[in-house]
């Protein structure tokens, strides 16, 4: 009898670690909305969606890198940039997931090569699997066709790699589709992990690059630096580059998983701000970049 018992025993625990390893498997890469299933469950829920809400929610896609959930919006908005979903707990008898950023929670279950996403104000989206080929031509690989930049910039498609190279003890400034770029407000969100170089006033001002760091937190990023090589799949960052055009309410944005070359170097933090360098060159058309000093201002 205790023979079996602990056979059993074993292979209860078997399957429960088999369970484990299969969620994990499950959830890296990218996910799309299955708008028809989505649509029947609001109906269900009497929850009504009109065309614009539609139409926004079939144009995002929702990304695991690691640990972090990232649900990026419609490609070309930057109103709403990727905000990273941390993972807070696993249940792997449900097959579920819990995630949070900024207080609010969303709850991921995997079913039969489907994902369903539960938030609380906008209730379940099902999502199909997305290939990185189908994500990169949304406009958020980062693929560029070549062209020159303008001065001290490169041609796209070229990015060399400047990891080894020393970034320069001038304030921060580059060009952003080829216009000149002066970083003039820097800030370190440290509970979602973005660091925000921007020139201008208001939310998003005239230009900004977002860089979305998959180590978050002044205390692993105190006296810290990351590196990104061109050649490498980035899961140590995300870039967005923004611009206001005119008569435009909201900027247009640039999205940048990869391809990108960065050295980021961060100091020791101090009074709520902490002094940094970076050297980022991304591979749009017109070769924009960023480089030198900022301290930026913790929150």
């Amino acid at each position: 009898m205790k023979k079996h018992l602990i056979t059993l025993i074993v292979a209860v625990s078997a399957v429960i670690h088999a369970q484990a390893a299969d969620l994990a498997s499950q959830r890296p890469g990218y996910w799309k909305p299955d708008m028809e299933k989505t649509l029947a469950l609001a109906k269900k829920a009497n929850r009504e969606m009109d065309e614009l809400e539609q139409a926004m929610m079939g144009a995002m896609v929702v990304e695991f890198q690691k640990d972090k959930m990232f649900v990026h919006g419609p490609p070309g908005l930057a109103a709403a940039p990727p905000l990273p979903y941390k993972l807070t707990a696993v249940d792997e008898a449900a097959n579920s997931l819990t995630l949070s950023a900024g207080g609010k929670e969303m709850n991921v279950r995997f079913d039969k090569g489907q994902m369903a996403l539960n938030d609380p104000e906008s209730g379940w989206t099902i999502f199909n699997r997305m290939s990185k080929e189908d994500f990169a031509k949304r406009g958020a690989g980062g693929e560029r066709t070549e062209a020159e930049g303008g001065e001290n910039a490169p041609a796209a498609g070229k990015i060399e790699d400047i990891s080894a190279e020393p970034i320069p003890d001038t304030p921060a400034a580059g060009k952003v589709h080829g216009k000149e770029f002066k970083v003039e407000k820097a800030t370190l969100n440290s509970g979602v992990g973005t660091l925000k170089l921007q020139q201008g006033e208001g939310l998003f001002g005239d230009m900004q690059f977002t860089i979305f760091l998959f180590d978050e937190g002044q205390n692993e990023v105190d006296g810290k630096t990351i590196t990104v090589k061109p050649n490498q799949g980035s899961t140590t960052a995300h870039i967005h580059m923004s611009r206001m055009v005119e008569k435009g309410r909201v900027p247009q944005n640039d999205s940048f998983t990869g391809k990108f070359a960065m050295k980021l170097e961060f100091g020791t933090a101090k009074d709520d701000k902490i002094p940094g360098k970076i050297h980022l060159r991304v591979p749009d058309e017109a070769g924009s970049f960023v480089s030198g000093t900022f301290e930026a201002e913790i929150k």
